[in-house]
């Protein structure tokens, strides 16, 4: 007689290993889920943390700008104490030529003194905040000043292909700042109208050199890279150069700045959240299913051992007494009241039939 036993242990073991990997599947699903979810979390504070480092860095910017503004705007209103030259580039010919500030030069008067009064501005601009590179004077009239004697030709080069691009951009009636992502020599710029009067005599634009403070976040955050992006998408500045085109092929974590109107993108090094956490998802599903494989094959051997071997035992046991064998003298430990009992069954059943 041949026992089922050994037949739905065999059935078992092969269900108890589908249901181990179900488990540890569904286990390390869960606990990359989770730690997916923190991971989000540390990443988005850590942006914000970012982005809060980036305005405190143009913060001051933005305060000099203002400064700048109502200096100027109180200059013109001051009478001119002397007689003074002061340089001016011409947006139209390029060449550079010196005004006087006299009273008989009335149209560029105010002006050529309000540049005057302003002139220390000029000279602390580079020096006195990191990301100011320069301080530029664009008037109505079509003249230029940077408070140096001199022009860089490249720099009048530039100047000149900048505001053909965006001569249009600014309305004659917005007062608040206009922001550029480029300028001159990959400076981003900011742009503040002056009016006096109800009247806009120029504007201000300051070049922002905004590269240098991504790489030092990179520098103190070297798992990272950092852009700086406008509105429409496009880069303004980063810490390591990256084909704008090429942005599809990275997950950006974005963050809107406080200060300017663009935004601070993360992109981590060790890839994606979801690639960097696939193969911590392959480790916590290989952990759980070699804990239940083990925990599983403990059990079975046990089982099997305890259950499926003194079964079969007793299943020869059985046949051999129905062959009229004397039983298996080997019993199983534990197991021995109930081979006694089969054996006293096939006795009495000898017995009766006498």
């Amino acid at each position: 007689m041949s026992s089922p036993v050994y037949t739905i242990y065999n059935r078992t073991i092969k269900f108890s290993l589908i249901l181990i990997l179900v488990l540890s599947f569904v286990a390390a699903l869960v606990q990359f889920l989770l730690h997916f979810n923190r991971s989000l979390s540390v990443k988005q504070q850590q942006l914000a943390m970012f982005t809060q480092q980036v305005d405190a860095q143009v913060m001051p910017v933005l305060q000099f700008a203002e400064a700048v503004k109502n200096r100027a705007q109180q200059s013109t209103q001051l009478a001119s104490p002397v007689e003074q030259s002061v340089p001016l580039l011409s947006l139209t010919t390029g060449d550079v030529n010196s005004h006087q500030l006299t009273a008989d030069n009335e149209s560029l008067n105010s002006e050529l003194h309000m540049l005057v009064q302003l002139q220390p501005y000029f000279d602390i601009a580079p020096a006195s905040i990191s990301s100011l590179k320069d301080l530029y004077y664009l008037s109505e009239q079509g003249f230029a000043y940077n408070g140096q004697q001199k022009w860089s030709d490249y720099v009048v080069e530039q100047l000149q292909a900048w505001l053909q691009r965006y001569s249009r951009l600014e309305n004659g009636f917005d007062r608040n700042p206009v922001f550029y992502k480029d300028f001159i020599l990959e400076q981003a710029a900011m742009s503040m109208p002056i009016y006096v009067n109800e009247r806009k005599i120029g504007r201000f634009v300051l070049a922002l050199e905004l590269a240098p403070l991504l790489q030092q976040l990179e520098k103190n955050n070297p798992g990272r890279y950092f852009l700086l992006l406008d509105q429409a998408g496009e880069i303004i500045a980063s810490s390591r150069f990256i084909n704008g085109d090429s942005l599809e092929n990275y997950q950006l974590q974005i963050q809107r700045l406080n200060g300017l109107p663009w935004s601070l993108a993360l992109i981590d090094k060790s890839g994606t959240v979801l690639t960097a956490g696939l193969g911590r998802f392959i480790y916590y599903w290989l952990s759980y299913a070699i804990v239940l494989l083990v925990l599983g094959w403990f059990l079975g051997r046990r089982y099997k051992r305890k259950i499926v071997g003194p079964m079969q035992r007793l299943s020869i046991h059985i046949d051999r007494l129905v062959s009229g064998q004397q039983g298996v003298r080997r019993v199983p430990e534990g197991w021995h009241d109930l081979f006694d009992k089969v054996s006293k069954l096939k006795t009495d059943d000898k017995q009766s039939t006498d």
